[in-house]
């Protein structure tokens, strides 16, 4: 009996020794996952305020689309809170274009695991207009099953309406230019008109006046009033700045701005000639209609004015040639002039702001070029000397990129 108690308090001590190492391990372990837990909730917090003080807006979703959290700038971005943003996805604040557009991107980003960046334009609740940059990328789970897409968006509105600005200052300055070609598109109208006058008041002082001669006053009159009445319209329409990308035709631009600066270009001994080599093709260009025939004009001025000073020393007629040509995903526009070409130490320069060799010039025309066709209209500008030609190249895509 000795004995057996003996084991039995053996035993006894043996399993209190057990249990207490257990307790002393799992209240360990307590502690340590609670130090863990503490660690992890601060980390949240930290990152929680991390992402709240980026100004980027910033959001993540899971693979079917739904946003799993976002921080304050992006639910500032769509004025909802925080909390009501989860669970919703991209057609709950944005419009279906640009949702359905995000959605395609998306999937490829999820069957490619790469990046992806891309641009859009929406109209806050308060009917302001926002230009916004989208740099997305796909992140894993912790098993390295696919979490979902985080995407970080960069707001360029302020970038975008600043080069607006300096677009709208450009026209402002080829306006003088402008203002000389209306004076040369009015002066064989008035000139017309002029003589109309003088024809019906001879014919009343004879007493020749009859109706059918007034009715023909009234009537060639009208049309050079139209004409001239077009005239001011091209140019109002001009100065209107384009808000919405779009098709529109090579031909009808460039007609548009030979109705402008033709007859000035013609009178100022210059010939202009439209090359086309796909003439029984109508060729479209994707982008901003009005700020292309600025471009246009703005090229097309300098060659005119090029060829100009070159006349002060000779009396030979100038050529300005614009050549359109198709390309498999691009069209091009080649204007060329040969009033000598330019200095090849400052070719590489003169697409840069504020830099001109003009006396009042204001360096402002070719950079906006350069801005409008690459940065708004994804195309590409370029010069080079041709012997003593000096040719600028357009190309511009002919459908949405």
């Amino acid at each position: 009996k000795y004995k057996e108690a003996t084991k039995f308090f053996i035993l006894a001590i043996l399993i209190i020794l057990v249990l207490s190492i257990i307790v002393v391990i799992l209240r360990a372990n307590i502690q340590r996952r609670l130090k863990v837990e503490l660690a992890l909730s601060n980390r949240l917090e930290f990152d929680k305020v991390l992402l709240d003080t980026i100004p980027n807006p910033i959001y993540y979703k899971n693979i079917d689309g739904k946003f799993l959290g976002c921080n304050l700038a992006f639910a500032n971005l769509v004025n909802e809170e925080r909390i009501n943003v989860i669970g919703k996805t991209a057609f709950d604040f944005f419009t279906n274009e640009v949702a359905s557009k995000n959605t395609i991107i998306d999937k490829e980003l999820l069957k490619t695991f790469s990046t992806s960046t891309s641009e859009f334009t929406f109209y806050t609740v308060s009917n302001h207009m926002k230009h916004i940059i989208l740099n997305k990328a796909v992140y894993k789970n912790i098993d390295g099953s696919v979490g979902g897409i985080v995407c970080i968006m960069d707001d360029i509105t302020e970038r975008v309406q600043q080069k607006q600005f300096l677009i709208q200052q450009s026209k402002l300055a080829e306006m003088g230019d402008m203002i000389a070609a209306i004076a040369h598109q009015w002066n064989e109208p008035l000139v017309e008109l002029s003589a109309l006058v003088q024809d019906i008041q001879t014919s009343y002082l004879l007493n020749e006046l009859q109706d059918m001669e007034v009715n023909d006053f009234v009537k060639d009159s009208m049309v050079q009033i139209q004409y001239m009445s077009k005239t001011l319209n091209d140019f109002r329409n001009f100065l209107k700045p384009s808000t919405k990308k779009k098709l529109f035709s090579i031909s009808k631009s460039l007609n548009d701005i030979n109705e402008i600066i033709g007859k000035q270009v013609f009178y100022s001994n210059i010939k202009m000639s439209f090359d086309y080599k796909n003439e029984n093709e109508e060729l479209l260009i994707y982008g901003y209609e009005n700020e292309f025939k600025q471009v246009l004009l703005n090229l097309i001025n300098n060659a005119k004015n090029k060829i100009i000073e070159k006349q002060l020393n000779s009396n030979e007629k100038g050529n300005i040639q614009i050549t359109i040509n198709r390309c498999s995903n691009f069209n091009t526009i080649e204007i060329s002039d040969d009033a000598g070409k330019i200095d090849e130490q400052i070719i590489h320069s003169i697409f840069q702001p504020y830099f001109t060799t003009k006396t009042n010039g204001t360096g402002l025309g070719l950079y906006m070029a350069k801005v409008i066709i690459e940065d708004k209209m994804r195309g590409t500008i370029r010069v080079r000397n041709d012997n003593e030609k000096v040719i600028f190249s357009i190309k511009l895509p002919h459908k949405r990129l």
